[in-house]
């Protein structure tokens, strides 16, 4: 009888350690078993008592549970714990280090391939969603995983990348920088890793490493396009109109084709002491190769247009007559060949002021004064009208967007991040017109239109596939 007693005095005294960690298997089955709300209610049971708070697999628990609702497609269950993935990779860690005897550690590490590739995915959902610093921090955490003995040393080069991409869009120039360098260092492949670094590199004020990162660039991929013009586009800033036409006359012997490369060099020759012959010939074979870009008609336009105030403020200093009339003549006629090109621009652009600007004291140079009369009347009306701008937010990103421009046509985008806008400083018609609609179910839409700085019009949309719209007569 005595005996008995005893039993059952031992059996009452661990019966609360054993509920407790009874807790913890609880909350693994209900893993199994898909409730995750139950799994949350057992392991946060664990987590406060005595008996169990400090047992490492308490926390291995808490950190399937929490890899569990980060996994969950529903956002309900989401909602159970916030940063669930980030906190799991703790609890995981914790569970290690409490594990004297090792004897989870095969169980942990079985998790953190599966935990690395939720961080990838959620990096990738957080960078759609326009979320870059988010989706930098689950990059990270991956990359962070990737250090541990089971993985061996080997490093996945597209999260680095994704990483510094990722940076580099919330403008967090420091990381983007170690992260770009880091995938270079580990001869990620892809050319456009280089233009991205030397912006980072030209955000941080650092232009002797853009520079260099360019050119190392350039030797790696001679042939990429996005290189070849940041290095074009950096000696013409600086100055360097030697250098850069150097690397244009190696770009256009690989794509002879690209009408980029020709206005590049007629940018180059234009800053040149006595080459802009060279120039115009540069500009004409770049518009023979597309003519619908507005830069080089602009630029051409206002090289013949400069030519001509040089040549008219040299009539002015003559004092005899005859002569004057000679002289004014050449400048006019550099006049006249200035107005196709500004046309064609103004036909491309119509709303650059600059280009208006010109062409109407071209018809007053050149005696057309209707045209002139016109152009002065629709400049009136250009600088009075309002600023617009759109902007669309969704979550989840993705998206498709309809909208009316400042010329009253109608333009449409699709977008894969969360936001996306667009505004004219100068909206022409008086009717405007906004609609999204997103690509994913289970999504919120925000449709805005601003006039003039304040909100005129928005519309917002809840559920699958939806749709937002605001539309309105402006009033000045």
């Amino acid at each position: 009888m005595k005996r008995i007693t005893i039993l059952i005095m031992l059996l009452v005294g661990f019966s609360p350690v054993f509920a407790q960690k009874g807790k913890v298997t609880s909350a693994l089955n209900y893993i199994t078993a898909g409730n995750l709300e139950k799994a949350k209610e057992a392991i946060e049971q664990a987590m406060t008592h005595e008996k169990s708070k400090d047992w490492a697999k308490t926390y291995y628990a808490k950190g399937r549970v929490l890899q569990a609702v980060g996994e969950s497609k529903d956002p309900n269950t989401r909602k159970l714990y916030e940063n669930p993935l980030p906190e799991a990779f703790k609890e995981y860690q914790k569970a290690i280090e409490l594990d004297e005897k090792g004897k989870l550690e095969k169980l942990v590490t079985l998790q953190y391939p599966l935990l690395s590739n939720d961080f990838i995915q959620l990096g990738i959902e957080m960078f759609q969603a326009g979320k870059h610093k988010e989706a930098m921090e689950a990059f990270e955490y991956s990359l962070e995983i990737g250090k541990t003995p089971m993985f061996g040393g080997d490093v996945d080069t597209s999260v680095v990348f994704n990483a510094g991409l990722s940076a580099y869009n919330a403008k967090i120039w420091d990381k983007a920088i170690v992260y770009f360098t880091q995938a270079k260092d580990l001869e990620y492949d892809d050319p456009n890793l280089y233009p991205l670094m030397k912006e980072a590199y030209m955000e941080s004020g650092d232009t002797l490493s853009a520079v260099k990162c360019l050119q190392e660039g350039f030797e790696k991929h001679p042939e990429n396009e996005a290189v070849i013009i940041n290095l074009i586009n950096y000696y013409i800033e600086s100055g360097a109109n030697e250098e850069a036409l150097e690397y244009i006359n190696i770009a256009i012997e690989s794509d002879p084709d690209n009408y980029s490369y020709y206005f590049g060099k007629g940018l180059a020759y234009e800053k040149m002491d006595n080459r802009v012959d060279e120039a115009i010939e540069s500009y004409k074979k770049s518009i023979e190769l597309k003519d619908d870009y507005f830069n080089t008609y602009y630029n051409l336009g206002a090289l013949y247009f400069n030519r001509g105030v040089n040549l008219i403020e040299i009539a002015n200093e003559i004092m005899d007559n005859e002569e004057y009339i000679k002289a004014k003549a050449k400048g006019d006629a550099e006049f006249a060949k200035a107005l196709p090109y500004m046309e064609k621009g103004h036909e491309v652009n119509p709303e650059d002021v600059s280009t208006m600007e010109t062409l109407k004291i071209l018809y007053y140079r050149l005696k057309m004064m209707d045209k002139h009369e016109a152009m002065t009347k629709k400049i009136e009306v250009f600088q009075q009208a309002g600023e617009v701008k759109y902007e669309v937010n969704c979550s989840p990103g993705g998206f498709s967007v309809t909208y009316q421009n400042s010329q009253g046509g109608t333009e449409q985008k699709t977008v894969s991040s969360g936001s996306w806008s667009t505004s004219y400083s100068h909206y022409l018609s008086n009717f405007v017109y906004l609609s999204a609609q997103a690509d994913n179910e289970n999504s919120s839409i925000n449709v805005k239109i601003y006039y003039n700085g304040k909100v005129f019009k928005e519309s917002s949309s809840s559920g699958d596939y939806v749709i937002a719209e605001a539309s309105g007569s402006l009033k000045n």
